[in-house]
């Protein structure tokens, strides 16, 4: 037991609340120690708080992002850097060769290339390059604070689970945390049609029976099905909007999903998801992780589960005689879906990072049929289709992995698209190679089965399109290019054309996705966030494309863009929004003239809402300035706004006031 302080001592106060005070959520006095833990008798302990953990960045990003700061600062002084564009650095590297007596090629040193070399990464201007209007951003635009601006169901936004719920032992029972029973159909069918489509951990055809069976007595389930069915709910909950969860269920989406998500999290708790080596535990466990896949709980149990299921021997061949063809083939399943995560997890707290291949296995890719196919009974396995099935959205995704596992060649230039700096020449060949190899293989395998008109073939080719776009964007974006002095960056006709289309087509295929029914976080997961980068560069090329069917397409997701984001209309602090306002308008700027002067258009007629707006905060703002700068300056007068040594009327200050 902790005694009161003597009187002598002087009282120190703790910066934070205790332990207790702060799991209790009671007010603190912040003593040491305090007087609730001297009433319960227990230690008083205080916890230092979590320090601020800025976004990581990609070093390479960062390092380029500072030296355009540094170049802007220079050229805004007049300060002539010219002359160092291609001045030698001496490095260790250079220490080590003359140590050696072997002369090391400056070619052979990374980022570094004689002045001859073709895959130098100082590329000149010829006559057949142009100057990239990308190139002539400021460098807030060329290297954006932001990498996204969200969406409308982040998962960002969504309420943690209450610990209080979990760790102590006033919670409710979990069974009473269950929805009704006339609302599990419609939240099981929400599951399959909006969310299983994107995981295919569970066979929906076994699991339907036993959910339908459970909403009239989950008192009497088993604890892992318990589980399996509270993160169905909070899944489902997720892939719905707040107003369809408020009409069919009378309660607000976060309601529902705090509670769901936080009864799932207990009922893991009690089937001992950290020890357990239970299939259907597992099988909870890593649904579990999809209800946030971009969380940092998310990103500290996929370790665990990862863990798990290596001791478990999922990411092995099973030669076991005594498990079926259906047990195997869901185990293949669950282990694609888990180490896809896992290599999510490990790429995004460390940006460019190698995904561990070695810790995959020899596992085959799930095969491509539907679950009518597979039954737990089944003595042989069942023959693939050759066409769509209900698996193409899984597959579509895990086809890029197991084609990289499969060819050192795409292996080594898909790292170079994960691992972005700049480019030389002969890398960029190397990795254009592998995305045409992978574009050929969805156009030969998937693209000509598809139907356009189902609603799963049309997200899964957008899937594939996105990935394609996605890696050209990387590999051909002006930013990894070499640079002449002063940092310009200069590109042929049909590369700027090609990374114009790559981002339009990112942005295009992410709004289909997210426009369609299926979880929106489990899209994003799949693929990527709207990337702010894309839409700078879009709107920059913008400022030379007036007309056309792609141009069209373009400015309808920019305007979609402002009306998802009013901040980028209304934070009139942010430098970042400003700039990307300004650019907007230049754009607009060039194609306005086209359809009033070229076509003819009224003008009133074919400026869009969110244009007006962003005319009205720079008019706004010009005057405010103008006001600003015609005010006198008041350090020249006294406190009573005189001039100083001017006598004042105190008649005419009285007959004014009164």
């Amino acid at each position: 037991m902790t005694s009161r302080p003597s009187t002598s001592e002087p009282l120190r106060l703790n910066k934070n609340a205790c332990s207790l005070c702060a799991r209790r959520k009671v007010k603190c006095d912040k003593s040491n120690p305090c007087s609730n833990c001297i009433k319960a008798q227990t230690e008083c302990t205080h916890e230092a708080a979590a320090p601020y953990r800025p976004r990581k960045r990609a070093a390479d990003e960062d390092l380029l992002a500072r030296l355009a700061r540094y170049e802007d600062l220079m050229r805004e002084n007049n300060v002539d850097f010219a002359h160092c564009a291609n001045t030698w650095v001496p490095s260790g590297l250079e220490a080590q060769g003359k140590d050696s007596n072997v002369q090391t090629p400056i070619s052979t040193i990374p980022g570094v290339s004689g002045p001859k070399s073709s895959s130098s990464p100082l590329e000149r201007p010829t006559a057949n390059t142009q100057l990239s209007l990308w190139s002539t951003l400021s460098s807030e635009l060329k290297y954006p604070p932001i990498q996204s601006l969200g969406y409308n169901d982040d998962p960002a936004l969504d309420p943690e689970p209450l610990p209080q719920f979990v760790i102590t032992g006033n919670e409710p029972k979990i069974e009473q945390l269950h929805p009704e029973a006339k609302h599990v159909y419609r939240l099981w069918q929400t599951f399959v049609e909006n969310v299983n489509p994107l995981l295919k951990i569970v066979h929906v055809p076994t699991l339907q029976q036993r959910v339908l069976d459970a909403c009239w007595s989950p008192a009497t389930q088993s604890k892992p099905l318990t589980a399996i069915l509270l993160i169905v709910y909070a899944l489902a909950v997720t892939s719905m909007s707040s107003d369809d969860c408020f009409t069919t269920f009378g309660e607000t989406r976060n309601t529902l999903l705090v509670r769901y998500r936080t009864a799932a999290l207990r009922a893991l708790i009690e089937a001992d998801f950290l020890i357990s080596r239970d299939f259907e535990v597992l099988q909870a466990f890593v649904m579990f992780l999809f209800i946030d896949p971009e969380s940092e709980l998310t990103s500290t149990l996929c370790g665990a589960a990862v863990s798990i299921a290596h001791k478990m021997g999922l990411h092995r061949v099973s030669t076991d005689s005594r498990m079926s063809i259906f047990d195997k083939e869901m185990r293949i399943r669950l282990w694609w879906q888990l180490f896809a995560m896992d290599c999510r997890c490990r790429i995004a707290s460390n940006p460019g990072m190698k995904p561990p291949l070695d810790m995959f296995g020899e596992l085959r890719p799930p095969l491509n049929v539907n679950d009518v196919d597979l039954h737990p009974d089944m003595t042989e396995s069942p023959a693939e289709h050759t066409g769509p099935t209900e698996m193409m959205g899984v597959l579509t995704k895990s086809q890029i992995f197991n084609f990289m596992r499969h060819s050192k060649q795409a292996a080594k230039g898909f790292q170079g698209v994960v691992r972005v700096s700049t480019k030389c020449r002969t890398s960029t060949e190397l990795e254009d190679g592998v995305i045409n190899d992978i574009d050929s293989m969805y156009q030969e395998q998937q693209f000509g089965k598809w139907d356009n008109q189902i609603p799963l073939h049309r997200l899964s080719r957008a899937i594939s399109k996105l990935n394609v776009a996605h890696m050209r964007l990387k590999v051909h974006h002006p930013r990894w290019r070499g640079t002449v002095r002063g940092g310009e960056v200069y590109m042929t006709h049909q590369e700027c054309d090609l990374v114009f289309e790559s981002a339009l087509t990112m942005l295009e295929m992410i709004d289909l996705g997210l426009r369609s029914n299926f979880s929106s976080r489990l899209f994003i997961h799949m693929t990527a966030k709207p990337p702010i980068d894309a839409y700078i560069y879009v709107l920059s090329e913008l400022r030379q494309r007036p007309r056309g069917e792609r141009v069209d397409v373009a400015w309808k997701l920019v305007e979609g863009l402002y009306n998802k984001h009013p901040e980028l209309i209304k934070d009139t602090a942010n430098s970042f929004f400003a700039a990307f306002r300004e650019l907007t308008l230049e754009a607009w700027q060039f194609r306005r003239k086209e359809l009033v002067v070229v076509q003819g258009a009224r003008e009133f007629d074919l400026t869009p809402r969110y244009i007006q707006l962003l005319w009205e905060g720079i008019t706004l703002s010009n005057e405010q300035s103008l006001r600003e700068l015609s005010a006198p300056d008041t350090h020249e007068f006294g406190v009573l706004g005189m001039a100083e040594g001017e006598v004042l009327d105190w008649e005419n200050w009285n007959t004014f006031y009164f």
